[in-house]
């Protein structure tokens, strides 16, 4: 029934849809509120559902700290961003680095964003298709491609309005399904909350990863730092968030729906992470023996503990609840995505076509890149550890984005052949440190040795240096090779504020 009613409603919006501009960015007439469920909905997905309480069983709390960065770096964006962004781009995030740097910088900005979203919808899809095969005893392979299949055609029918108002619902299923599993841990066991939640506390559930400043090993102040970057260009220079900040239809709605999704993911993270300590405390003192293949994996964790300690009509609350989670992160994304193509790469090599022709390309987008983040999804099976492999492989296929954008954005006398340049370095630096510092899925050695010159800090960090090998080579070749320099008026940080004060002067 939950998955009929979404494709009703794809159906619904699909007849308002006259023009690329309905069907990328709705008209640009949401309410604020609508935003910011679309937000979280982008943020949060099935992996922290799943993934997130089976990683603090397994180990503690770890991934916790770098959250308490969003709300303070959606601040500063909702300030000075938001605004900026809908007066100076169109469509894409990427059409502000063309401006700066010229269409290979755009194109570059652009190739990065699709790679990287396309491996991220395969971990989601992934995610959903691990819990909702364990609850079902569907084969995953099968559940990929069906609950694949249904995300892909009901976001290609109806566009990034449908999008975003069944974001609504399916935010609103995941913090009701999370606080089912709450109350259940700890009301279930006969010692009562109190005893739950020590339980965990004694056990380190509620300790936040390794404190200990370290190049090699994991620690907090790396997933701090990365967290940090990541979620800057996640925020910031991401076009499914970027486009979230179009939507709106006045620019104090749209800066109301940041602050609305940013606060909202941080309390849904706590949320999770607390079922994750209090699920450890809960078969510690039922002193039940968790099956092998449960143990196995930590992905399994959380569907087994909702398949055999709850009642079926929960049962199907959570799995609408789980749907929804992943549902909601992976239709934003596809439209995206498909916004992408057409805009930045499309648009680019047949500047003739037409906005229905368009319309329709970006119909075609989705189906196709869907169909490969689901191929792809079916071979994340059997691969361990998939929300720490995801992460890693995030952090390096983005490929520097934000170091192009703060190029562009925090210096004005840069220049296009110092971002080439930079792009070029930040490539080959990534190139080497990937291939000779991150081992491959099952294997304890990296693709690539090359003994001494191997590249042997902690992978997690490869994210933070291309992002500085860009700036500081762009910088570099900016001061001493000069090259052509575009207008850069209205175009970077300092603009802003001078703007800023200008109209606060106009004011008094």
């Amino acid at each position: 029934m939950y998955l009929c009613t979404l494709g009703i409603l794809g159906l619904f919006f699909s007849r308002r849809q006259k023009s690329t501009e309905d069907y990328f960015l709705a008209g640009r007439n949401l309410p604020g509120w609508v935003v910011g469920f679309s937000l979280m909905g982008t943020v949060i997905s099935s992996a922290t559902f799943i993934g997130l309480p089976g990683e603090v069983y397994k180990t503690n709390m770890w991934s916790l700290p770098r959250s308490f960065v969003t709300p303070l770096v959606m601040i500063f964006i909702s300030y000075y961003l938001v605004t900026f962004y809908r007066r100076t781009v169109r469509m894409t995030a990427y059409g502000y680095l063309e401006k700066r740097f010229g269409y290979p910088a755009r194109a570059y900005g652009a190739a990065a964003f699709i790679v990287s979203h396309v491996i991220d919808v395969s971990v989601t899809f992934y995610f959903l298709a691990i819990a909702v095969g364990y609850l079902s005893g569907w084969d995953v392979w099968w559940v990929i491609l069906i609950l694949g299949a249904v995300t892909v055609i009901y976001t290609m029918i109806g566009g990034i309005e449908a999008v975003v108002w069944t974001d609504v619902i399916q935010g609103s299923l995941l913090v009701i399904g999370g606080l089912i599993c709450l109350f259940v841990l700890l009301l279930t066991p006969h010692e009562g909350p109190i005893v739950v939640i020590s339980k965990a506390w004694e056990g380190g559930k509620f300790v936040m990863g390794n404190w200990d400043f370290d190049w090699y090993e994991h620690n907090q102040w790396f997933y701090i730092i990365g967290g940090t970057f990541f979620i800057l260009q996640y925020l910031a220079c991401d076009q499914s968030t970027v486009q979230r900040f179009l939507l709106a239809r006045s620019d104090r709605e749209a800066v109301q729906g940041a602050y609305i999704g940013a606060s909202a993911c941080l309390p849904v993270w706590i949320l999770f992470s607390i079922v994750g300590a209090l699920l450890w405390a809960f078969y510690e003192l039922s002193l039940e023996q968790l099956p092998a293949e449960v143990l196995e994996s930590k992905d399994f964790i959380m569907p087994y503990f909702i398949k055999t300690q709850l009642p079926a009509v929960v049962i199907g609350i959570l799995l609408a609840a789980l749907i929804g989670a992943a549902m909601s992160s992976l239709d934003s994304e596809l439209n995206s995505i498909s916004t992408v193509m057409v805009k930045d790469f499309y648009v680019h090599i047949l500047p003739e076509a037409n906005d229905r022709h368009q319309l329709i390309v970006g119909k075609i987008v989705v189906a196709v890149l869907g169909t490969c983040s689901i191929l792809i999804a079916q071979q994340w099976i059997g691969i361990r550890s998939v929300i720490e492999l995801s992460i890693t492989v995030a952090s390096i296929v983005t490929g520097g984005t934000l170091g192009l954008f703060a190029l562009g954005f925090l210096f004005r006398w840069t220049t296009s052949r110092g971002a080439y340049i930079g792009i070029i370095f930040c490539f080959l630096f990534t190139g080497w440190a990937t291939v000779t510092g991150v081992n491959l899925p099952g294997s304890d050695t990296p693709l690539l040795n090359f003994g001494k010159f191997n590249y042997n800090l902690n992978p997690y960090i490869i994210g933070v240096f291309n992002h500085l090998v860009l700036v500081f080579v762009g910088l570099v070749v900016s001061a001493l090779c000069g090259g052509p320099k575009s207008n850069s008026i209205n175009l970077t940080f300092w603009d802003i504020l001078n703007n800023r004060r200008n109209a606060v002067n106009s004011d008094q």
